[in-house]
């Protein structure tokens, strides 16, 4: 049966034998080198390459004796297939591995890439701060998409870098110094789209951000050294449209251009006192000013409970908000904040929450304060449990925004069927002020 279904594999054209390699894991796809001449023709023009070395070591079953063999014979691994390939161009190329001081292979493995013309390459390189990257990484003309990680603090960007063509930079824990990312890095990046900056578990995240021509934005940053270090970020990004922003709240925020932006989604933390060198008042002002301009914002349940206590000079006006994703699970949130973003959201049409059992009325239920000029016209209520407070509110709701049009309740997934088509009865059976609304269960 094998050598039928080898014979059939052997009839197929070079170009398809191809396209199916690509679909392989670089090592397995080498592995096919062995079965025929032809085939190690055909491995020689794989343009997409991945090398891990977690598939060669397996800690629970390799012995620190064997570890530099297993070691050595990765770094032949990747030196055999580059030098298989000769100067074939590359197209995708990644690259994990942890690495022994003192050893320039892994430099070699990426100049070789550059050399020939990867346009899409991620460095995942671990075990050891590395602090120099090779130069002509940061001047090069093929380089669309580039990931750097991690735990690297790279203090040698030349300063003539240049990537015309680079459309996204993902930054796995990496260091630099000063403003080298905003003044160097990212000047030297004209065509530059989509930036990651992920340092959830790293200090270093940037102070400063700047750059005229990025339209995705993601911070990952929750790192107690960073707050204590830095007090203050600044965010100058004018032509941004989507911003996902998770950190802890500090003190200032300065600068923070955001005229484009459409979307944001805001996860922001308190840190602990435990945690903290110095106390501290997170003021929130100046971020929330800065993404005033929105038509689309997610707060998740810290994120409401930040804004809430320490947005110290009031909320804008979100004059362009269409659409709300609103997480609470304390009660100032729901008494106070959102009722204060929907009078300062005039525009609003989708509103989304979820927590809302949180909000109890200890003596008569007045419920949410929702402004008669609201024209929200689609509602949607997440993980509904049909307790007597948020069946209330939901009523409440329904009273008050006249122009609803549509509302969405969302049932926990483990919730049994029985009780979901009892609460959906329930739900069916409330007055509303709108003619033409209709309820979904989910």
């Amino acid at each position: 049966m094998g050598s039928v279904s080898m014979a059939s594999m052997n009839c197929l054209p070079d170009e398809l034998l191809v396209q199916i390699l690509s679909f392989l894991p670089t090592k397995k796809a080498a592995s096919t080198s062995v079965l025929a001449k032809r085939w190690r023709t055909l491995f020689a023009v794989r343009q997409n390459l991945d090398f891990d070395d977690s598939d060669f070591l397996n800690p629970e079953e390799v012995g620190e004796d064997d570890m530099d063999e297993i070691k050595e014979s990765f770094r032949n691994f990747v030196g055999r297939t580059l030098s298989l390939q000769g100067a074939q161009r590359i197209n995708k190329l990644s690259l994990k591995c942890g690495e022994v001081p003192g050893e320039d292979h892994v430099d070699g493995w990426i100049i070789n890439a550059l050399d020939r013309g990867v346009s899409e390459l991620k460095l995942c390189l671990t075990d050891e701060i590395r602090t120099f990257l090779p130069s002509n990484l940061f001047i090069n003309k093929t380089l669309v998409n580039l990931t750097l990680g991690k735990k690297l603090a790279i203090n040698n960007i030349p300063y003539d870098t240049f990537l015309p063509v680079l459309k996204i930079l993902f930054l796995r824990s990496v260091w630099f110094l000063g403003r080298e990312l905003s003044d160097v890095l990212l000047a030297g990046c004209p065509a530059l789209e989509d930036l990651t900056i992920h340092h959830k578990h790293f200090s270093g995240t940037p102070q400063v951000i700047c750059s005229k021509t990025i339209k995705r934005l993601s911070i990952i940053s929750k790192s107690a050294e960073d707050v204590n270090l830095f007090s203050f970020v600044s965010l100058d990004a004018p032509n941004l449209v989507n911003l996902f922003y998770v950190d802890y709240a500090r003190p200032r925020y300065l600068r923070w251009n955001l005229d484009s932006l459409v979307k944001a989604t805001l996860d922001l933390h308190f840190l602990e006192h435990e945690e903290c060198d110095e106390p501290f008042e997170p003021n929130v002002t100046v971020l929330m000013n800065g993404v005033r301009n929105v038509k689309m914002l997610q707060l998740t349940f810290s994120a409401t409970e930040v804004i809430s206590e320490c947005c110290k000079c009031g909320l804008p006006m979100f004059k362009n908000l269409l659409d709300l994703v609103f997480f609470g699970n304390k009660e100032r949130v729901w008494k106070e904040l959102l009722p204060l973003m929907l009078e300062h959201s005039p525009s609003l049409k989708c509103l989304i929450l979820s927590g809302l059992n949180c909000c109890t009325y200890e003596q008569e239920f007045d419920g949410i304060r929702i402004p008669q000029t609201n024209k929200v016209n689609f509602l949607g209520i997440m993980c509904y449990e049909g307790t007597e407070n948020e069946l209330k509110h939901v009523s409440h709701f329904l009273l008050k925004m006249e122009r609803l049009q549509g509302l969405q309740v969302q049932f926990p997934t483990t919730m049994v069927e029985s009780k979901r088509v009892q609460l959906t009865e329930d739900l069916l059976k409330l007055p509303r002020a709108s003619s033409t609304l209709t309820m979904q269960a989910v």
